[in-house]
């Protein structure tokens, strides 16, 4: 085992010191772990949408609402091999091309409707940002 400086200085002078890690979870086949929920129809503010649920690797399940009908709307876990044939790398900046290179994977929400599409990469607040990719 590898001891960083401060847990080489604890031990040193006699203190005990206790290292859990948590075991590794199962991976999904296919996106290590990432993967798209689900997607309904819903009416907000009278219009419909679509809410399309969805997960990263290691976090908690989100939720993302798209204003058009289900049925106008294409949600995938894309990846940059998925984004350049669509022609969608070459429009994110080198801050959304790192975080998406570091989603597990390598693979990041992509939603398209009739009109626009956007990619949902996890920033460095940890949160998941939207990033226009086609309009």
């Amino acid at each position: 085992m590898i001891a960083s400086p401060a847990i080489r200085t604890l031990a040193a002078a006699g203190l005990a010191v206790i290292l859990s890690v948590p075991a590794a979870g199962p991976v999904a086949a296919g996106g290590a772990g990432s993967r798209i929920l689900g997607k309904a129809d819903r009416i907000r503010r009278g219009a419909p949408v679509c809410e399309i649920r969805f997960v990263y690797a290691g976090r908690a399940a989100e939720d993302l609402i798209w204003n058009e009908p289900c049925t106008a709307v294409t949600a995938t876990m894309a990846t940059r091999a998925d984004l350049e044939r669509l022609g969608r790398w070459g429009r994110l900046d080198r801050f959304a091309r790192d975080f998406i290179r570091a989603l597990p994977g390598g693979r990041v929400l992509s939603v398209e409707g009739r009109a626009s599409a956007s990619v949902y990469p996890v920033g460095t607040t940890g949160a998941t940002y939207e990033v226009p990719v086609a309009d």
